[in-house]
Order: C-alpha cells, then sequence, then structure tokens
C-alpha cells in the first residue's frame, strides 16, 4: 500500500483541481435531477431569518409564534442565520426578493457541498496522493448527493455541521505538515459545537486523539497541541459571547451551546493547553496520566453543572411525547424501524461500515498514517453503534465512512492502473457503485420483483420518503385562504406548523421542535380526547382556527391514539362539531380549514 506522501498538495495539483470542478458539477447536475424536499427545519429556519431581518434581536432566541403564551425557546444558532441573511440581504437589494430567495436556496448550500468535497480532497490527497484526492471527490459526490443535505432549500444547520467535520477530519491529517491546521481544527471543532450538538460525540473523538497525538509523540507536537487547544478554547468562548445571549447560555440543556456544554468542553481545552504547556517533556506514562487526570476533572464538572448532559436525552422528555410525537420522527428511531422501512439502505450501509472499519484497520497497521486510520475506525465505530440506536447518525456516519471508502477505491485503481487485469477494474466498478446505500434500495426493489412480485410495491413504498406524503400542503398556494383570515393561533399537524408560519402572521400551537414542550403536549391531548370535550381546551390555549390537510398523512396514527373520538379523527370522519364552523376555500384546497367559534 502507498505510504503517506507528506508534502502533497492536493491545491497544487491541476488535475486534482479540475477533478474537483468536474465532481461538485456533477454533485451539482445530480443533486437538480433528484429534486429537493423543503424539511421542517429548512422552513423554520428559514422563517427565522427572515424574522431577523424583520427586526427581531440578534439575541433573542424565541420563535414567538410558535406554542402557546409567549412562543418557544429556540436552540439555533446565529452562526447559520447570519451567512443566510447577509446573503439575502444583499441580493434582494439588487434584484427582486423572490429570485434573490431562489438564488439564496441554491447558492448557501452549492457553498457549503463544494467547500466538503474540497474537504474530503484534501484528507484523500494527504493519505493518498493524487489518486486518494480524486478517489475522495468520487466516493465524496454519491455520500452528500445521498445525504441530501446539500439540496436547494437545505437551511438546516446539518450541512454546516457536515461541513466543519469533514474539515476537521481535513486539518487533522494535515497537522503534522501545516503550521496553520492544529489552530484551523480546533476553530471547526469549536464552531461545531456552537451551531449545534448532533455531532458531538464526533467532535469529542476528534479532540481525544489530537490529546493521543501529544501523548505519542510529546515534545514534538507540543506546538500544535496548545494551537489547538486554544483555538478551540477562544472559539467556544468567542461564539458564546457573539452568539448567545445570556437567557439561551443558561438554559438546561445540552443540545446547544449552553453552559452546559460551553464549561465541560472549556475545561477539557484548556487542560489540554496547560498540559502540552508543562508536561510535553514527561514520559509516555507522564503524559497518559496527565490526560487521564483531565478527563476526570472533565467529567466531574460535566456530573456537577450538567448532569443531564451524560444521560440519554429522551429520557428527559414526559411520555406522552415519546409515545404521540418522537415515535412519529423518523430520524429518532432505532434500527429496526429503518430496517422495516429502509431496508435496502441500511443493509447497504451497515456492510460498507463493516468493510470500512476492516479496511481502517488494515491501513493502520500497514501505513505510517497508524494515528489518522485509527480515527476513522473509531469514528465508524462510534458512528455505526449510534445509527443502530437512532437514525439520525446515518449522514455522520456516512460522511466517516469517506476517507477509508477513497482510499480502498485508490488501492484498487493503483492494481488496475499497473497490471490493467479486467478482474482488477470490474472490482473498482462495482466498490464506486456500491459505495452508495441507493443500490441497497434498487436492489431491494429487483429481489422483491423476481421473487415475489407482489412485493415490488411495498419495495417501492419503503424506498420512498416517509417525508413525501402530505405534499400538497407543503405549497404556498396551499395556505393561500388562510393569507386572508384575521391573524390567530392555529391547530395543524405538526408537520405543517413551520409552513404556517413561512407563508402566513399566523401562530401555531405545536411543530416538530423538542424544546415546544408545552404546545406539543397540548395538542396531543387536543388529538386525543374525546372531539366533544375539545371546545374547553381550544378556548383555554387561544387556539383560533383549526387546519386538516385533506391528505391526512397521520390519521390512521390518530385514530389508533385517540380511539377512533378524537377532534382529527372526527373531522376526517366528516364530523364537524358545534363548536367549529368551516370556512370555504376553493375548490379541491389542501387544507379544510374550521373557525372556532364558542365553547361546547
Amino acid at each position: 500500500m502507498q505510504t503517506l506522501q507528506k508534502r502533497y498538495s492536493s491545491c497544487a495539483d491541476p488535475v486534482v483541481r479540475w477533478a474537483f470542478l468536474c465532481a461538485f458539477a456533477m454533485l451539482v447536475v445530480l443533486m437538480t435531477l433528484s429534486g429537493h424536499y423543503e424539511g421542517s427545519d429548512d422552513v423554520m429556519r428559514w422563517v427565522g431569518v427572515r424574522d431577523l431581518l424583520a427586526g427581531q434581536g440578534w439575541f433573542d432566541p424565541y420563535q414567538h409564534r410558535l406554542g402557546p403564551d409567549d412562543g418557544t425557546l429556540m436552540h439555533w444558532s446565529r452562526l447559520v442565520d447570519a451567512p443566510i441573511a447577509g446573503l439575502y440581504s444583499v441580493l434582494s437589494a439588487v434584484i427582486v426578493p423572490e429570485i434573490a430567495f431562489q438564488i439564496t436556496a441554491f447558492a448557501w448550500p452549492a457553498l457549503l457541498a463544494s467547500l466538503t468535497l474540497w474537504a474530503f480532497a484534501v484528507t484523500g490527497g494527504v493519505l493518498g496522493g493524487r489518486e486518494g484526492a480524486i478517489s475522495a471527490l468520487v466516493i465524496g459526490v454519491l455520500t452528500l448527493e445521498h445525504s441530501r443535505k446539500f439540496d436547494y432549500f437545505s437551511f438546516d444547520h446539518h450541512n454546516l455541521q457536515i461541513l466543519l467535520f469533514a474539515a476537521a477530519l481535513a486539518f487533522f491529517v494535515l497537522r503534522k505538515d501545516r503550521s496553520y491546521a492544529a489552530g484551523l481544527l480546533g476553530v471547526c471543532l469549536g464552531l461545531s459545537v456552537s451551531v449545534g450538538t448532533e455531532s458531538i460525540l464526533q467532535v469529542a473523538l476528534v479532540a481525544v486523539f489530537c490529546a493521543i497525538d501529544w501523548i505519542a509523540n510529546g515534545a514534538s507536537s507540543r506546538k500544535r497541541t496548545m494551537t489547538f487547544a486554544t483555538a478551540l478554547t477562544a472559539t467556544l468562548a468567542l461564539t458564546s459571547f457573539v452568539t448567545t445571549g445570556r437567557e439561551g447560555f443558561f438554559y438546561p440543556s445540552c443540545d446547544a451551546l449552553t453552559l452546559s456544554v460551553a464549561l465541560p468542553a472549556s475545561v477539557a481545552a484548556i487542560g489540554l493547553l496547560a498540559a502540552a504547556w508543562i508536561g510535553s517533556g514527561w514520559s509516555v506514562p507522564g503524559r497518559f496520566g496527565a490526560c487521564m487526570a483531565l478527563a476526570v476533572v472533565t467529567l466531574a464538572v460535566a456530573f456537577a453543572f450538567a448532569p443531564h448532559c451524560l444521560s440519554n436525552p429522551i429520557d428527559a422528555l414526559p411520555q406522552d411525547m415519546r409515545d404521540y410525537w418522537l415515535s412519529q420522527v423518523a430520524e429518532a428511531q432505532n434500527i429496526s424501524v429503518v430496517l422495516e422501512r429502509h431496508r435496502g439502505e441500511a443493509v447497504a450501509l451497515i456492510a460498507m461500515s463493516i468493510l470500512s472499519m476492516g479496511a481502517a484497520l488494515a491501513f493502520a497497521a500497514r501505513s505510517q498514517a497508524r494515528l489518522d486510520y485509527t480515527l476513522f475506525l473509531v469514528l465508524i465505530a462510534a458512528g455505526f453503534v449510534v445509527f443502530l440506536y437512532q437514525t439520525r447518525m446515518m449522514t455522520f456516519l456516512s460522511v466517516s465512512l469517506v476517507a477509508v471508502q477513497a482510499q480502498i477505491l485508490r488501492v484498487l485503481y493503483v492494481s488496475y492502473a499497473r497490471d490493467r487485469r479486467m478482474a482488477a477494474g470490474l472490482a473498482m466498478v462495482a466498490f464506486v457503485i456500491s459505495a452508495s446505500p441507493k443500490v441497497g434500495i434498487s436492489l431491494e426493489k429487483q429481489i422483491g420483483a423476481l421473487s415475489q412480485p407482489s412485493f415490488t410495491a411495498s419495495a417501492a413504498a419503503v424506498g420512498q420518503d416517509a417525508s413525501e406524503s402530505g405534499a400538497s400542503c407543503r405549497t404556498q398556494h396551499a395556505y393561500a385562504a388562510l393569507q386572508s383570515l384575521p391573524s390567530g393561533m392555529i391547530l395543524v399537524d405538526f408537520d405543517f406548523a413551520a409552513h404556517v408560519l413561512r407563508f402566513t402572521d399566523h401562530s401555531v400551537l405545536g411543530g416538530n421542535y423538542h424544546r415546544n414542550q408545552a404546545g406539543i403536549l397540548a395538542q396531543i391531548d387536543l388529538f386525543r380526547i374525546e372531539a366533544s370535550q375539545a371546545a374547553p381546551r381550544l378556548a383555554e390555549l387561544g387556539v383560533d382556527y383549526v387546519m386538516l390537510c385533506t391528505s391526512a398523512p397521520r390519521a390512521e396514527f390518530w385514530a389508533w391514539a385517540s380511539e377512533g373520538r378524537g377532534l382529527q379523527t372526527r373531522l376526517v370522519e366528516g364530523e364537524v362539531p358545534d363548536y367549529l364552523s368551516s370556512i370555504q376555500g376553493a375548490p379541491g384546497a389542501a387544507f379544510q380549514i374550521f373557525k372556532v367559534t364558542a365553547e361546547n
């Protein structure tokens, strides 16, 4: 296998630069052909950006039109809002707002996709030269296109987190050869925590391997370790000061850059800085002991100031939220649900994860970049375990695979280029094809069609995103009738709450946002109690309108949850209680709208 090429630079290689441009163009084409889906989080991010531009305070973290009373304290970072708002503001100053929005919705995710793709190429180039960089571009295109996190209108923060994670891995493998790499690595990890904590496991593992690098190399790694720790500490402090208001920072939660997250992370970073400054000349056991002591102190601080961050966050949710809301959120489900709904995709990802772990172990044993491949091995293994528990880890697991997959492809290509054997060429092509979990979906459909023709329809349903249900209720036209009504509080299915906020001036009781506990619990209650008893509760919550998507995507679930007696279930059956009056909409309207008139 090819050994580490310390002085190779992907940026200086014109072949890689041209390959990057071609790969990015191909990625844009593939994402365009695949269409796009405007998820609730993407819509809510745009609502937040629009509110910011309309004058909402920079340090005001509330979504004032979500939930009862004063709204919902959100946990989303202004680090994402600011560049989107800035880009839109500049464009709308010179072109009409609608076109400015269209360009912003395309340019922002496309920019992040290009930078992520380049980070993959840099990592691949450090580990495998030109062939490694180009291989990483090939695998990167397949991974990013399948993730759907960089499509048009992808305003959610996950794409920025993916970029920061990919960039952190690039700077980690560059740390010995580029003086700036350690500092930028610290900045990437600090920004990632500031943007959101979904990738906190990956961030923590990369930081741990920076400490392992110091333990193994001592004085030779002193400068880069201190630079990394200083950059991480400074980034956490600066982003806390610049983007987080007092109320948000001291909110006892682990889903954002709150005190619960910033304090333990800062203690760990400052401790590593002190250890590298003082103890780089110590023996390996001495440096190891210092890091273990630092780990104990960090855990003690976490236990003292953020014990809730060391337990399963789902356990903190009320039981009704877990049973009647979280159970319907696809990304919160475990592997059993994924295997039921997306069997082919899940099996393909599991198989590729196992193959990549074996390859990472082999590369670590035979390459000079042992620590780098060991990090990839640990990232894949940890991501794989968490993926089995919760599917939201699928994206970060896929990104963790890219560096190792690229080196597997490089080895296959080098073997083919050397001997020109057909078997090697076929193996290379087969690996590229199997690198995308989409192949698993396709195989599932084909096998189902051959073995059991009646299975074809169900296999197609498995491959289809459940979010397609109720698509007509997510278009702007669906809310036209609502726009002419006086502003009020609306009871609508969780999936459409963000769209009401985007297209109208109304408020919504509950949406798919875990900090909206009061609204979610109230809405669950309204959907479960007998329709005849709902009027006083609607009045208590200040609900003015009830909306029902005509396709009723969750009708069966709420019929089960209410034993067929709930408000939504009765409306689906065509029974309108006397405390509601129907508001006539256009023929074939996506929603039925009812005004709450009086208590029953």
